[in-house]
């Protein structure tokens, strides 16, 4: 029962994702031709450009803490409308400190999902096993790494749980052609 929690909260969010619901009848569905987010996409590529050298120090923290703020400020302002969007805010959310942040970033990857953006499968997995981590359960794809002084690992991992076609789906090596990444000096 625990392992579905975050995924009846995601199916539960989605529900109300970017539609307002008539009392009446379904949902209505949002027009297509909504434009990315300029504001997101920088916050996005900010983010992204941290993590080029594998090393954040305490000043790039800071800066990922202000660019989580102001993505949740734009969700609750409804301007995190696209797939994009979701995909780009994923990852933003998937940096916070909180658990709520990394389930969030699930949520908000699945809704990338939902809208079309077939490569936020990777976040959507990712998101998943850094909440899992969080949460005291071993990881199901594989994707997250702990990087101690003398080693890199994935610490707990259940790598029977996902077969290799949904790792592959989801845009995750197989199992045979996973490998941590070198250890950051």
């Amino acid at each position: 029962m625990k392992r579905l929690i975050p995924l009846v909260a995601a199916a539960l969010l989605l529900c109300g994702c970017g539609s307002q619901g008539r009392a009446d009848g379904p949902p209505t569905v949002p027009p297509h031709n909504l434009a990315d987010n300029p504001a997101l996409t920088a916050l996005f590529d900010a983010d992204q450009k941290a993590r080029r050298d594998n090393r954040l120090d305490l000043r790039e923290s800071m800066a990922d803490a202000e660019r989580l703020a102001e993505a949740k400020a734009m969700l609750e302002r409804g301007e995190i409308r696209t797939g994009a969007d979701y995909s780009r805010a994923a990852f933003i959310f998937q940096h916070g400190r909180e658990t709520d942040d990394i389930l969030k970033a699930h949520v908000l990857a699945t809704a990338a999902l939902a809208k079309g953006r077939k490569e936020a499968a990777w976040i959507a997995a990712a998101s998943l096993d850094r909440y899992l981590q969080r949460t005291g359960r071993p990881q199901i794809y594989g994707t997250q790494y702990i990087q101690t002084a003398e080693e890199t690992t994935r610490g707990a991992f259940d790598p029977d749980f996902m077969p290799d076609s949904v790792r592959r789906d989801s845009r995750v090596p197989p199992l045979a052609e996973q490998r941590a990444p070198p250890l950051v000096r």
